[in-house]
C-alpha cells in the first residue's frame, strides 16, 4: 500500500478538521505503523495539506475554515463536551473568565493533552450524546461549585434547572459515573437538585452500585 497516496487521498477529501496521529492510528490507519504515519503527515505538511498544531497533532487544510477546530473535532458529533470556566461563562454561572478551555473527549488514547497553551483536553471514554453532555456539565457545576469563583448563585440555579429540567435521565448517569469519579457529595447534590424539580431519580442507589 501506497501510505502516502492513501493518506493524501484522506485529507483531501475530509473537510477542515483534525488528525490525532495516535488515535487515527488506533481506529481508521490501523496498517500504519506510527513512526510512518508521523512521517507522512510531516510530508503532507511540506506539501501544505496539514498544519502541525501540537506534537502528533495535525489540522487537514481542505474546506472552509471552522471557527475552533480544536473544539468541533475533540467535543463534536458525541465526541466530547466543554467545561471548566468556558461552561461556567456559557451558562452565566459566573462572568469570571479563565484559559485555557477544558475538554472531556473520548477522540484520543493519552489520559491527558495539552494543546499550547489555550486547551486543556482530557480522557473521558463515553459517548457523548446531548443527553451526556448536559448531565456532565450540570455534574461539572455541582462538583465544582464552591470553587467557582465569583458565582452567581440565583443563575447557577437556574443553569441547573435548564441542563436537568427535560433531560435527566437515570440510564445516562453509569456510564458517567463509572468513568469519572464524581464526589457522593455531588450525588447527593445531583438527587436533591432533581427531587426540587419534580423529576424522580434513582441517583444515590446507582452512585453506590456503580462506586462503592
Amino acid at each position: 500500500m501506497n501510505y502516502t497516496k492513501t493518506l493524501r487521498e484522506y485529507c483531501k477529501t475530509t473537510p477542515w478538521k483534525i488528525f490525532d496521529v495516535s488515535y487515527e492510528m488506533s481506529e481508521r490507519f490501523k496498517m500504519v505503523p506510527y513512526k510512518t504515519l508521523l512521517k507522512v503527515m510531516n510530508r503532507l505538511e511540506e506539501e501544505g495539506i496539514v498544519e502541525s498544531i501540537s506534537k502528533g497533532i495535525f489540522l487537514i487544510k481542505n474546506g472552509a475554515p471552522v471557527e475552533d477546530p480544536i473544539v468541533a473535532h475533540y467535543a463534536g458529533d458525541g465526541r466530547g463536551v466543554v467545561v471548566g470556566y468556558t461552561m461556567y461563562n456559557k451558562y452565566k454561572v459566573t462572568e469570571y473568565t479563565q484559559g485555557p478551555i477544558e475538554i472531556y473527549t473520548n477522540a484520543m488514547m493519552t489520559e491527558t493533552k495539552n494543546i499550547g497553551d489555550k486547551y486543556i483536553l482530557m480522557r473521558f471514554p463515553v459517548y457523548f450524546s446531548k443527553h451526556v453532555q448536559r448531565l456532565v456539565s450540570a455534574l461539572e457545576i455541582l462538583e465544582n461549585g464552591p470553587d467557582i469563583i465569583g458565582t452567581d448563585l440565583s443563575m447557577r440555579a437556574l443553569a441547573l434547572k435548564d441542563l436537568l429540567a427535560d433531560d435527566y435521565i437515570d440510564l445516562v448517569l453509569p456510564p458517567i459515573i463509572k468513568n469519572h469519579r464524581y464526589k457522593y457529595s455531588t450525588m447527593v447534590a445531583l438527587s436533591s437538585v432533581l427531587s426540587d424539580l419534580g423529576i424522580k431519580n434513582d441517583v444515590l442507589n446507582i452512585y453506590k452500585k456503580e462506586c462503592l
